[in-house]
């Protein structure tokens, strides 16, 4: 059999190696692209003053898991315009707490002296896993998305404590009389205003280059002079489009305010019978406790006789770091209420006042303005509109700003989305690689090492160790099939005295002797060509590209390896060569009949027969 040489094996199989080696790298990057998952982190911190006690800047309970909210992560995903399972992404969606080195040591220091860590951590990590469905640029997208709106919610929800007024609408001339058009663009002003005063004043944008107080000044200025001049001008000179529907307007609007003032009367009356009600309660119980103290405690008793409306003994409250908190009683409250009723029927008075005031300079017009009157007034309350307008796109992006500001000073993004592989695919692959590489060079030894046992079985002569009867009949086919020969020898080899070492020392002794020819020509199979043992102590050489006088070198050498080898029975060989060229025949079966009838070389004539001396 051929020895086991592997690199033999892996370069005859090497393109069965390639090909396992491709198809499982396939096979392998399919299924890990299905078990592949994309994780999306993004970092948040809470920087109010109560965050590190688990409080909103509103003193509610903080809660970062809102970010998970339905609201929130629908809005987001319809921003990116992106179609997916809301349920999916939120269940994919968790928050971790995350402690600085600070906390840390902060924690391991107070664990030490054996208290009890109650920090709450301002930082948390937000993390979004989907799988092979969506890519990794996708998931960044959907978590800086849901991060973006949940920084929006949370600062309308606790940052923000007041929303921005809309902008007036320019129809507003074909809704309304002039004189109630401008009531409305003082109102809106005014609304403007109460927005800016509860805005850092002196807050300055960038992207515009206002602040809060140029653009208070600009509205104030304009609501003080032109709005005024329109207003007197309008009323002075009754201008009106309808003048009926005017005083319809007023009057309606009289009669729904005095409603709304007798209503809330009636309520400060019946509030202030409870108030009667409770300062007697107060004074009796007051006057109860003074008795029952007044040997104990008679200075405390005096100062409370002198006020016996407001309650004697103030218990102060104190919150969990020891702080007062103010209370206010129930009978505190009672008092603000009352006090409510009454400022709201001051403005409802105010109110009336002033419809009345309008009224009584167009309750005498009996017709609509004329047109040139109504045109320039027209222009001049859309001017104003326009203008009032302007100053709002200003006041809407600067509190735009104001309110990032704010909300930046309340939460802040600590890193932006980072997209992480759940499977490296990469790193699976090379190893799949090698893997798959070292599978197919052992099925490659297995298939060669098999295909040796194969040839050894069935084409290698057992006694000799080369190719046998069927090997030198394939060979022969396939010289035929190749076609005419080219210096071609055939070179047929005979042992002439193996019938005899056979008959006098057994066939085990013969067979060995064949046994050791076999092993030289072997060796002289690698030189020439082909050597077969073609039965009936014949062996078949067919030697291609080989002149005669090759053949008859290799015969030489035959000779020359037989007399220096120490065989305990040396064969006598004679040979005979057949040579195309020389025979003038190149068809192999012809050859090969040719060379048989040839005259016999003799390579090896053994000397003597005698066991004992262990040549021949």
């Amino acid at each position: 059999m051929k020895d086991f040489q592997i690199l033999r094996y892996i370069k005859k199989w090497k393109y069965l190696i390639i090909v396992i080696m491709l198809l499982g790298l396939v096979a392998l990057y399919f299924y890990l692209s299905r078990q592949q998952t994309y994780n999306v982190t993004m970092d948040i911190q809470y920087l109010n003053d109560g965050a590190s006690k688990g409080l909103t800047p509103t003193g509610e309970k903080l809660d970062p898991e809102e970010i998970r909210s339905a609201i929130i992560v629908n809005s987001a995903l319809e921003n990116i315009g992106l179609d997916c399972n809301v349920d999916y992404i939120r269940n994919s969606l968790t928050v971790q707490s995350i402690l600085t080195e600070d906390e840390e040591e902060r924690k391991k220091a107070v664990l030490e002296k054996g208290e009890e860590y109650n920090i709450t951590p301002t930082n948390y990590r937000v993390l979004l896993t989907l799988d092979s469905s969506y890519s990794g640029e996708t998931a960044q997208n959907i978590m800086t998305a849901i991060v973006n709106q949940y920084m929006i919610w949370y600062g309308n929800q606790y940052v923000i404590s007041m929303t921005k007024p809309g902008a007036l609408d320019e129809a507003l001339l074909d809704k309304f009389d002039y004189i109630v058009a401008l009531d409305q663009i003082s109102e809106e002003i005014d609304n403007i205003l109460n927005y800016i005063y509860t805005c850092g004043e002196s807050f300055r944008s960038s992207q515009t280059g206002f602040s809060f107080y140029d653009l208070q000044t600009q509205l104030e200025l304009l609501r003080d002079t032109r709005l005024e001049d329109i207003y007197v001008k309008t009323l002075k000179s009754g201008i009106t489009q309808d003048p009926d529907l005017l005083c319809d307007y007023y009057n309606s609007d009289i009669a729904d305010n005095n409603l709304l003032r007798e209503k809330l009367l009636r309520e400060a009356e019946e509030m202030k019978k409870l108030l009667d009600v409770y300062e007697q309660r107060m004074m009796e119980a007051q006057s109860s406790s003074s008795t029952s103290d007044k040997s104990d405690d008679t200075e405390n008793a005096e100062d409370e006789g002198s006020s016996p409306i407001i309650l004697n003994k103030v218990y102060e409250i104190y919150d969990s770091n020891e702080n007062p908190v103010y209370s206010q009683n129930s009978y505190e409250k009672l008092m603000d209420t009352y006090a409510e009723y009454y400022s709201k029927i001051y403005a409802i008075d105010k109110a009336i006042t002033r419809d009345k005031y309008i009224l009584s300079y167009f309750s005498g017009v009996s017709a609509a303005s004329d047109a040139n009157s109504q045109e320039d007034i027209h222009e001049e309350i859309l001017g104003l509109v326009n203008r009032v307008n302007s100053i709002y796109e200003q006041v809407n992006i600067v509190g735009t700003e104001y309110n990032q500001s704010e909300i930046a000073n309340n939460i802040r993004v600590k890193s932006s989305a980072i997209s992480t592989k759940g499977v490296n695919i990469e790193l699976y692959m090379l190893l799949g690689a090698i893997l798959f590489l070292g599978l197919g060079c052992v099925g490659a030894i297995v298939l060669g090492r098999a295909g040796d046992l194969m040839d050894y079985v069935l084409y290698t002569d057992k006694i000799t160790g080369l190719p046998s009867r069927l090997s030198c009949d394939e060979k022969i086919e396939q010289i035929a099939k190749a076609g005419a020969l080219t210096t071609f020898s055939c070179v047929c080899l005979s042992v002439t005295n193996l019938g005899d070492i056979n008959a006098r020392y057994g066939r085990e002794v013969g067979n060995q002797m064949l046994a050791d020819l076999g092993q030289i020509l072997e060796v002289t199979a690698k030189q020439y060509g082909f050597i077969g043992y073609n039965n009936s102590n014949q062996f078949l050489c067919l030697l291609d590209h080989c002149p005669y006088e090759k053949a008859k070198d290799m015969l030489d050498f035959i000779g020359n390896e037989l007399a220096l080898a120490n065989f305990h029975f040396k064969p006598s060989v004679s040979a005979k060569i057949g040579e195309s060229d020389r025979l003038a025949c190149y068809q192999i079966n012809n050859l090969i009949s040719y060379t048989f009838k040839q005259e016999e070389i003799i390579v090896y004539k053994a000397k003597n027969n005698d066991k004992s001396r262990g040549t021949m």
